[in-house]
Order: structure tokens, then sequence, then C-alpha cells
């Protein structure tokens, strides 16, 4: 696993939640992490956070997302909770 990948996946989220990347462009990216990285080597922790990050752009109908930014705020409070000790 890159050393790195817990501090871009923090980002992601962080940045998602703030408004500042768009969902399809989050979705994009932890879709072609996941596709370059095995569920095995990587920290469940972090593999959670990619799988949460790879669906930020489902629709729950068309042009509404089933996730807003709430739902990112939470994800991004969950990931930072989970390594804060």
């Amino acid at each position: 696993m890159r050393e790195d990948l817990r501090e871009l996946v923090g980002s992601y989220l962080a940045r998602l939640a703030d408004g500042v990347v768009p969902p399809g462009e989050a979705a994009d990216w932890a879709l072609l992490v996941m596709e370059q990285e095995s569920a095995e080597a990587v920290d469940p922790k972090i593999w959670r956070a990619l799988d949460q990050l790879a669906g930020a752009d489902l629709l729950e109908s068309p042009g509404k997302y089933l996730h807003g930014r709430e739902d990112f705020a939470c994800w991004r409070a969950e990931f930072e909770a989970d390594f804060s000790c």
C-alpha cells in the first residue's frame, strides 16, 4: 500500500465535504485507486472510506445525488475518528 494513501483519502473527504471537489471527481479517483490496490493490502478503514468515495456520485433520481455535503462531512468525521488514537 502506498504510504500516502491515508493522507490522500483524508484530503479527498475533506475537499468533498467542503464542496471543493465535485462528487464525480472524487468517485473517479477512488475507483481508480481501488482498481490499482488490493483490498487485502489496504487498511480496512481506508478501504471503507475509498468505497464511500467511490459512491459519492450515485444518483437517487435523474439529476439528484443520493449523498450530499452532510453525508460527506459524516464520512470525513468517521475517517478522522478512525485514526485519532
